[in-house]
């Protein structure tokens, strides 16, 4: 066939992946469009859409360091702020960026591969389900997978031409990547090592080199020049990477995410910090407390390396299998749902299988290139936990490999079959000659075949996959949470409805019932679901907990006082029912039993400021100020940043005629950053008492 007529053609076949493709996001949309699961953002979702919304309304986020990867929100709050927060724009742009993803997958296989494999590769990737579902969500991973496409094209013009603006390219993109997530960041060292390769001079290449760390370096440095000014701590990037270390070595999660303490469904504590600060007694700086998790991680690793190293094996597996682990979303029970997803016929076992074998079989520097950058993403990722979608930003380079290995396979096949004599003429007959041809052919593949064959079964999606009434009965949970955002009662009753057919006498679905109607203010109804819950988990200390909470809220606080007393039977080591008991005997006046309990709550957990600043408090209400003062005093030395601390100390202060200490105090208060609205109308309300003009109360 003539150039010119392959030309057209390849761009006919482009153009046609290209509007299926399109036609496809285009149907999904219409299959969301007025759902929960499009309109409710959740779990990371829904802090990200927060975030947003917080630099929208001006908040920079004083007195914290980034916790997460600040790019993606700092996007979202552009379009929230051009185009408002309730619209799917977001969605509709991250499912643009799919269809972006796709042409930069065409253009690096066209350097890659040969034209028809490169269209190949492109359709392999068009029709690759996750990258559209993920797309439909507040999630960074969209945005990610076209920064390390961008990357890795950027890193393949540099190394057909090296100068040193061409490298710093790459190591921006590298920098803007790492911005969305860190790990990405392993890439400006992966990729400078490539140079050694090079006939370079070593100058030249340490020239290079230093363009690629100092591009990425350029990129990175806004982050960590914000988290010093607005938190006086030096975090680089994000303080949360040593409890995501953390997490990744808990080998009870099979390689999936999972809660380093429990207690968070009681306090929420996505950094740990508050943990660390109850066990040390002390402030911990968000810096320290990645840090500390850090070395925990090590030292679980080496205490036990055969279990982990196991883990960690399992963790690979997971990476590399075609199963789409869910985490916050299950693709494949949405796939099952949607008539639009079950037109993305592409497996990531196909990616996955021919792109491992592939890798190896493409031509010049590209080679090397793509190696480095799928290799070191996986090993970045492999001490974390590598759930489905923190792959998705290798799957197009996996694509681009698959294709080639295809392609190998199809060339072995196409070679003629049969001898032949010395002027050309085949000895075959004419009537074997298709028989012997079809022979020749398979024996050709046979070997590339097969080994793809067993590389395929071992990673079947079956083998790693998720029981599914536990992935059916999290997808309930996860629309009740939703339901329960859009205070909407009946949908929360009747997603855990749901939830209790897949998985009947669970105590966690009451449980959980009862967590969505305090969040709708139901204190009421959410009594008899706890009930329940204890009543089929009665060694569980939380449960009782949270009836005395519930209680509590509806004034009724002798039954509570006698919920937090279970829970005290439950575990005697525990402060947290010893705080609430406190709470409610204060409410019923009852202050030498409130003091008796909150002390306790104290001695049994010092670390929480929380519980010391209300003991304090009731102590100043009962009148003894210096017992007061002086535990006011060791909780501002031991957590200087803490407002309620200075804020009562101040109070009491000015209580006992002190006015020049209840100033000194206050400003102290005053000068601190990250105060809520709340604690800033109340500082306030406290600066014109002090100033003799109005009236305040105590901050709990």
């Amino acid at each position: 066939m003539p150039k010119t007529d392959t030309t057209t053609r390849n761009r006919l076949l482009l153009t046609a992946i290209l509007l299926a493709a399109i036609g496809i996001r285009i149907a999904y949309f219409l299959e969301l469009q007025g759902t929960r699961l499009l309109r409710v953002p959740l779990l990371d979702a829904f802090r990200y859409h927060e975030w947003a919304g917080q630099l929208v309304a001006g908040d920079l986020g004083w007195g914290e360091p980034y916790w997460m990867g600040p790019l993606y929100p700092h996007l979202l709050a552009v379009v929230y702020w051009l185009g408002g927060a309730g619209t799917p724009a977001a969605q509709l742009i991250q499912w643009a960026l799919t269809v972006v993803a796709i042409v930069l997958v065409y253009r690096i296989a066209n350097r890659l591969l040969d034209p028809t494999p490169a269209l190949l590769a492109t359709a392999l990737y068009a029709f690759y389900g996750p990258p559209v579902f993920y797309a439909g969500f507040l999630l960074m991973v969209t945005v990610l997978t076209i920064l390390f496409l961008l990357a890795f094209w950027l890193c393949l013009r540099a190394y057909e031409k090296p100068t040193w603006q061409r490298f710093a390219a790459v190591g921006s993109a590298i920098g803007l990547a790492g911005l969305a997530r860190g790990n990405v960041l392993i890439l400006l060292v992966a990729v400078p090592a490539l140079l050694w390769r090079m006939p370079l001079t070593g100058r030249r290449r340490l020239g290079l080199a230093a363009a690629v760390v100092l591009g990425g370096a350029l990129m990175i440095l806004p982050a960590t020049v914000r988290n010093l000014v607005v938190s006086g701590d030096l975090v680089p990037l994000t303080s949360n990477g040593g409890i995501n270390l953390m997490i990744g070595q808990q080998s009870q999660y099979g390689g999936i995410f999972g809660p380093v303490d429990k207690l968070s469904v009681v306090e929420f504590d996505p950094s740990g910090r508050i943990k660390l600060e109850a066990e040390l007694g002390r402030e911990v700086k968000p810096s320290e407390v990645s840090r500390i998790y850090t070395q925990r991680a090590v030292r679980e690793f080496l205490a036990r390396p055969g279990p982990l190293l196991v883990h960690t094996a399992r963790k690979a597996y997971r990476f590399w299998s075609g199963y789409e682990l869910p985490q916050i979303v299950a693709y494949d029970y949405w796939r099952d749902r949607s008539s639009a997803l079950r037109l993305l016929v592409t497996p990531f076992t196909v990616l996955s299988a021919a792109g491992l074998l592939g890798m190896f079989r493409l031509r010049g520097r590209g080679r090397a290139l793509l190696v480095v950058f799928v290799l070191a993403y996986f090993v970045s990722l492999l001490p974390f936990f590598p759930t489905a979608r923190y792959r998705q930003p290798v799957a197009p380079l996996l694509a681009i490999a698959a294709a080639a290995y295809g392609w190998h396979i199809v060339r072995r096949w196409r070679k003629e079959g049969g001898t032949r004599t010395e002027d050309g003429e085949s000895t075959e007959n004419a009537e074997d000659s298709a028989a012997t041809t079809w022979s020749h052919r398979w024996l050709r593949v046979r070997k590339p075949v097969l080994i793809l064959l067993a590389l395929t079964v071992v990673l079947l999606p079956g083998w790693s996959a998720l029981d599914r009434n536990l992935v059916q009965w999290q997808v309930h949970l996860h629309e009740a949470s939703r339901a329960a955002q859009e205070n909407d009662r009946d949908a929360v009753i009747a997603a855990l409805r749901e939830a209790e057919l897949v998985m009947p006498g669970n105590a966690e679905t009451p449980y959980r019932l009862a967590g969505f109607l305090e969040l709708l203010h139901d204190y009421a109804g959410a009594l008899p679901a706890l009930e329940e819950a204890e009543r089929r988990l009665p060694t569980n200390r939380v449960i009782p907990y949270r009836v005395g909470r519930n209680l509590e809220m509806l004034q009724r606080y002798d039954e509570a006082i006698a919920a937090y007393e279970r829970s005290m039977a439950l575990d005697p080591t525990w402060g947290k029912p010893h705080f609430g008991r406190g709470m409610s005997h204060r409410k019923l006046g009852e202050l030498p039993a409130a003091i008796a309990a909150m002390g306790e709550a104290v001695r049994l957990e010092p670390g929480k400021a929380r519980y010391r600043v209300n003991l304090a408090s009731l102590y100043g209400e009962a009148g003894q100020i210096e017992k007061a003062r002086e535990i006011l005093l060791a909780l501002t030395r031991d957590f200087p940043s803490y407002i309620n601390g200075w804020y009562n100390l101040s109070l009491l202060e000015h209580q006992a005629g002190n006015r020049e200490k209840a100033r000194q105090a206050l400003f102290r208060a005053a000068g601190l950053r990250g105060a809520t609205a709340q604690q800033r109308e109340q500082i306030e309300r406290l600066t014109a008492l002090v100033l003799g003009a109005a009236g305040s109360g105590r901050l709990d």
